[in-house]
């Protein structure tokens, strides 16, 4: 088999398992295929007959961008694509050694977890040490709250953070800050990075509009 994840190849095993000691020619190929490309965290599948005694199984599979806690299933933690789409139960353990998966908030439907998704995936694209950085992001109506746990800051970003050269250069900037703002005695717990040029600080406790 080619290109299931290790977490994933027992559930592909039992699909593919009857096709062991059967006659190569007369084994149907489609459909536990058919039953495979059904897999939530399937892209695509396919199989191949290789004289004379060989099937060869390829699967593209969909790539887990982060977790989401599913109310209609009790709060369970599922990874979702970078679509927005829900690839499977997460077990609690790396689906690769590269796994570290941000937790996903606030999301009511397909089309706002594919948002939260396309904010991940612009990180990732343009600076992935930040991504690095976050452990959740909530999807709220001013747009994006992310929990940068280095800095030990929740910072605000806007509905079009999800656009190329939006969200980075604003958290880059105030990173670079961050030391100014702690001699001046302004560290905050909240910025909200919203606006072109400004930093709007918020204190614990702060219910007010906060410091530029």
């Amino acid at each position: 088999m080619d290109g299931v994840p290790e977490a994933r190849r027992a559930e592909t095993e039992e699909l593919t398992d009857a096709w062991i000691g059967r006659p190569l020619l007369f084994l149907d190929l489609e459909q536990p295929v058919a039953e495979l490309s059904k897999k939530s965290w399937v892209a695509a599948a396919s199989a191949r007959r290789i004289v004379p005694d060989t099937i060869a199984v390829r699967v593209v599979a969909r790539p887990p961008v982060a977790l989401v806690a599913r109310a209609d299933k009790d709060g369970e933690l599922w990874t979702i694509d970078r679509g927005g789409s829900f690839t499977g139960p997460y077990s609690g353990r790396a689906l690769s050694k590269s796994d570290d998966f941000v937790v996903l908030s606030g999301a009511s439907d397909a089309a706002a977890l594919a948002r939260g998704s396309a904010f991940l995936e612009a990180i990732r694209a343009e600076d992935p040490a930040l991504l690095a950085r976050v452990s959740d992001v909530a999807l709220v109506p001013e747009g994006f709250a992310v929990t940068d746990r280095v800095a030990r800051a929740r910072l605000l970003f806007g509905p079009d953070a999800v656009e190329p050269g939006k969200a980075a250069p604003l958290w880059r900037a105030f990173l670079a800050l961050r030391p100014e703002l702690d001699r001046h005695a302004l560290s905050a717990t909240e910025a909200d990075l919203r606006f072109a040029g400004r930093i709007v600080l918020k204190a614990p406790g702060d219910s007010g509009r906060g410091k530029t």
